[in-house]
């Protein structure tokens, strides 16, 4: 089975669907994101932006319980559980449109910058020297799952995802890659204090999680995922099968028709 990255899919308070658009937390998101990214919305009755309809992967945003605890990096108390890495053709020009979006600066640790989106969500800002001097827009290089064991978790998504490839391997941290250089890659990285969600147990909500897609998928899909070691999640009324990766961040595994 080969499984590929469809969707990002934030958390987002304060949605409410107007009946032709969500409102509120999704809306703010995505705006940010979009000017960021240079993308669009491309879908409103499930938020979703992109640089195009055919492009991956995609942002989406969900409305979040009530009593969602969003993160509130650096402090323990409300830990992040993943982050983007979005690389820029400039930093100083990144920064400005970060802020001016909307994001909050976090630390400048001067060959990269972290801010907090509107939602407090964490994200990384680097310098893209391949781009520098251009106007492109920022580009997602990495998701970064903070975890207890980072190469236990990227051997799985290794397995699931088809990324053999290890650009940066040690004990605290982990980046592994597919065939395509210029494809996204996965980070895991070790968190003294990581606290895990607990999805759907809205005490302990997710942040942000990967929806999946499996070209050849079914049950062949659904066994191969729990053999490499996720664990199957209650259905909660949602059009693909949810799992808990090994360090319990959950994700959706879809099949063709879902």
């Amino acid at each position: 089975m080969k499984a590929t990255i469809d969707n990002i899919v934030f958390e987002c308070p304060d949605g409410s669907w107007t009946g032709t658009r969500w409102e509120g937390g999704p809306r703010v998101l995505a705006e940010f994101y979009a000017g960021l990214l240079g993308m669009r919305v491309v879908r409103e009755d499930w938020l979703l932006i992109a640089r195009d309809r055919t492009s991956a992967p995609r942002l989406a945003f969900d409305a979040a319980p009530a009593d969602y605890r969003a993160p509130r990096w650096p402090d323990p108390a409300f830990p992040q559980q993943v982050h983007l890495d979005i690389a820029v053709a400039d930093l100083e020009a990144g920064d400005e449109l970060a802020r001016e979006l909307g994001a909050t600066p976090l630390q400048d640790r001067g060959t990269f910058r972290s801010y907090a989106d509107p939602v407090g969500h964490p994200f990384c800002l680097y310098q893209d020297p391949e781009r520098s001097g251009s106007e492109a827009p920022g580009r997602i290089v990495r998701v970064v799952f903070d975890c207890s064991s980072p190469r236990v978790l990227a051997a799985f998504y290794a397995g699931l995802l088809d990324m053999p490839r290890r650009v940066e391997d040690t004990p605290e941290r982990v980046v592994i890659a597919g065939a395509d250089p210029d494809a996204l890659m996965l980070g895991f990285q070790h968190a003294p204090r990581f606290d895990p969600p607990r999805w759907p147990d809205p005490s302990r909500p997710q942040q942000i999680h990967l929806d999946l897609y499996a070209e050849e998928g079914g049950d062949a899909a659904l066994e191969e995922a729990e053999r490499l070691g996720a664990m199957r999640l209650p259905a909660m009324g949602g059009s693909c099968p949810v799992f808990a990766d090994p360090s319990s961040h959950p994700f959706c595994l879809c099949s063709p028709g879902q």
